[in-house]
């Protein structure tokens, strides 16, 4: 991201120079980001209602709000009198840098802020606009807001792609996974879920179990993680990777305390709505983006998940699996309160990172890591290259299966007929088929495939099992056949014969036909008849 879309404004309330911010040199750096409006606004913090004046005029859909405390004002309040000056239902980002108040150098406080500022612009930079609903937060709301006739405010909610979703009844793993049924099924075959808006909390739960990357949640398009990683892992300005926590917004204000009383030197934060979605990929995304370790401080809703458990243990068993023997400290969940949360964050500091991020940016284009599975291929390539030179490399494991891993391990047996259901029904197009000289392949994309097992549930002869894991060798060599079906020719016509499932599954036709064209088929058809 080179610079701010001019449809986002960027506001700043002068109190950030409270946190120790050079607000002088701060403001020209964001007037260096180019377009988009800048501006300060006194007062913003704690009159939240002077947004509307700032935005209205000015053609800004979004803005980005710093302040110098965490929620002052709350995002509510924000959203509330943004959507007045025209700005869109979830157009506003707040940025509090309290969080860099104590403990760091001037140089790293200015780095950190901008950073931070041109994450939140990475967010609402979107191609599209999540779906959100209209709710009453009632308490969340000021006086004033109340008073003013404005007692609602826009919440984000979870959208289904109808053209993405493999349909129910059919999967039904994101209505199964709803804590809240806000998700239904219809009758319908192929049908996507209902979603009820007036019961979604936002807590992301169906995003874990997807096959097809059908639903959506603001802020958790893979895109977007990939592109606010990239300016809070390397912004331009030649300084270290920091190390990284990804924390739940609703459980994130411990952190802010901490920044404040004893310091997070040499950390940043994405701040994201839930941890839903956010699994093992990301975690190696972030270490093979230059981050020394990447720590999570989820809510009570991402903790009661057994989702999380199992990522965060396939994360360090791969780091393991790659040879780094601090895996067991790379990764973890930090405790959300007091003296043990600043315990945690020491124990986790001062290693030092599996890839040198000092001055690169290291991230790849956004087209190549536009799905969590390309983004965990392209990070497991880059860390066994940056680990792979240690005298044990040839003894290490090069295929490391178990649960919570963000890749699948597709195997196939004997048996295959090229019949292309696997092909069709796999929601991420890891499988296709290939016409080659002699015969038919069908070829894997290791890159692409998540491990849902859907090529296996449909495969009409059985032979497919998917396993979570990762193989290195099988990324390594890209698409691969992983079955051949010698081409078959018509012995009545000599034409070639398209694949078919085996004969044993197609009992209704008299013995032979399955070798003939359709042509030659149904003309022995009609010839018995």
């Amino acid at each position: 991201m080179t610079g701010v879309p001019s449809n986002i404004a960027v506001l700043v309330d002068p109190d950030v120079r409270d946190v120790g911010i050079d607000l002088d040199g701060f403001f020209a750096a964001l007037r260096g980001l180019q377009a988009g409006p800048t501006a300060l606004v006194p007062g913003l913090a704690r009159h939240p209602e002077l947004l509307t004046g700032a935005v209205k005029g000015s053609g800004a859909r979004k803005a980005v709000v710093v302040t110098a405390e965490f929620e002052r004002p709350p995002i509510s309040e924000l959203r509330m009198w943004g959507e007045a000056g025209g700005l869109a239902p979830l157009g506003v980002r707040v940025v509090a840098l309290d969080i860099l108040r104590s403990k760091r150098s001037p140089a790293e406080r200015s780095t950190y802020a901008l950073r931070m500022v041109r994450a939140a612009v990475a967010a609402l930079d979107a191609s599209g606009t999540a779906k959100a609903v209209r709710r009453s937060v009632g308490v969340s709301l000021t006086r004033r807001g109340l008073l003013s006739g404005r007692a609602t405010t826009w919440v984000p909610v979870v959208e289904v792609d109808a053209f993405a979703c493999f349909g129910t009844p059919r999967c039904e793993r994101c209505v199964e996974a709803c804590p809240e049924d806000a998700l239904r099924s219809q009758e319908d075959a192929g049908a996507p879920p209902v979603l009820d808006a007036s019961r979604c909390g936002g807590c992301s739960a169906c995003l874990d179990v997807c096959p097809s990357g059908a639903l959506s949640l603001d802020g958790h398009e893979p895109g977007i993680l990939a592109e606010q990683m990239r300016v809070l892992l390397h912004g331009g300005d030649g300084s270290a990777a920091p190390s990284l926590v990804i924390a739940c917004r609703s459980a994130v204000e411990p952190l802010h305390h901490l920044g404040e009383r004893d310091g997070l030197a040499g950390w940043l934060v994405l701040e994201l709505a839930c941890l839903g979605g956010v699994g093992s990929a990301w975690h190696l995304v972030a270490l093979a983006a230059g981050a020394r370790t990447v720590q999570l401080l989820p809510c009570e809703h991402c903790m009661d998940r057994g989702s999380l458990t199992k990522e965060l243990s396939y994360t360090r068993s791969l780091l393991a699996a790659l040879g780094d023997v601090d895996a067991a400290r790379r990764v973890g969940v930090l405790p959300s309160r007091g003296p043990r949360l600043w315990r945690a964050v020491r124990a986790a500091d001062g290693l030092a990172a599996l890839v040198d991020g000092a001055g690169a940016d290291l991230m790849p284009a956004p087209g190549v890591v536009g799905t969590s599975t390309r983004a965990a291929a392209w990070a497991v390539g880059e860390l066994e290259t940056a680990m792979g030179t240690g005298q044990d490399h040839q003894l290490r494991p090069r295929v490391i299966q178990g649960q919570g891993a963000p890749l699948g391990v597709l195997l196939a047996a004997e048996g295959c007929t090229a019949c292309g259901v696997c092909a069709r029904n796999c929601p991420t197009q890891a499988l296709s088929l290939r016409a080659g000289v002699g015969g038919t392949e069908l070829v894997l994309d290791p890159s692409a495939c998540p491990g849902c097992g859907v090529c296996a549930e449909t495969c009409p002869e059985g032979i497919l099992d998917v396993v979570p894991g990762v193989d290195l060798d099988l990324l390594a060599g890209g698409c691969v056949p992983i079955a051949r079906v010698a081409a078959s020719t018509c012995p009545d016509c000599g034409e070639s014969v398209p694949a078919l499932p085996a004969t044993a599954h197609l009992r209704l036709l008299p013995g032979g036909l399955a070798m003939r064209c359709p042509g030659c088929r149904q003309a022995a058809l009609i010839a018995s008849v």
